[in-house]
């Protein structure tokens, strides 16, 4: 039988046990969350380098598309569009609807690189797909990939994307953006490519575009 004093030293022990196993739950949990959180940066490290390069062959295909036509694919919708989408990521959409054309069916596209993040649809099909979706040309994280023609860097244009942390959608009125040092247009002569980057939020400092942004 154990004495009065031992079942006390007992019991001081399994007290100072449960403490240390609380301090070692502390201690996982906040290592824990470092790792996530540095996988999480890793993985927006990669899918912001997979999209400057998507991006530097979106040029390419817009480039192309101006040798065989003589211009640049227009950022708005034509007047004589008979079905014409919402006015959300208008450039984004007229950028897919030109590059992938029923005249240029010959053109393929990485289907994770298409999404309909407004729904548009038209009666029939407006591109060189069978599906009616006017689709959008987007980045890692899902979101449009806002065009514009240099004549449209001054006009305001809505998109909708999706926040990087909540998933929830934001709406957002943008123009083509002016360089602070020269008080012009980036790309000035031809047009600009734009990615929200990883927050999915555009005119925030991890946007990703087809020039470089002032230091």
């Amino acid at each position: 039988m154990l004495s009065r004093g031992s079942r006390g030293r007992q019991g001081e022990r399994s007290a100072f046990t449960l403490v240390e196993m609380l301090a070692v739950l502390v201690i996982i949990t906040i290592l824990f969350t470092f790792v996530v959180s540095k996988v999480m940066r890793g993985e927006d490290m990669v899918r912001i380098e997979n999209t400057r390069q998507f991006i530097h062959q979106l040029a390419a295909m817009i480039s192309e598309y101006e040798q065989e036509r003589g211009d640049y694919p227009p950022s708005t919708f034509p007047a004589k569009m008979d079905t014409k989408p919402s006015g959300q990521n208008q450039g984004a959409e007229m950028l897919f609807l030109s590059l992938f054309s029923k005249e240029r069916s010959a053109r393929e596209i990485d289907e994770a690189r298409l999404a309909n993040t407004d729904g548009d649809e038209a009666k029939n099909s407006l591109s060189s797909f069978t599906a009616p979706d006017v689709f959008e040309i987007v980045d890692d994280w899902q979101n449009p990939i806002a065009y514009f023609h240099r004549r449209d860097y001054g006009k305001s244009r809505a998109y909708v994307t999706f926040d990087g942390e909540t998933g929830e959608p934001v709406d957002s009125l943008i123009k083509g953006r002016i360089s602070s040092k020269t008080g012009d247009p980036f790309n000035k002569s031809t047009f600009q490519l734009l990615s929200a980057g990883p927050d999915g939020v555009f005119d925030t400092e991890d946007d990703i575009g087809n020039f470089t942004t002032d230091p």
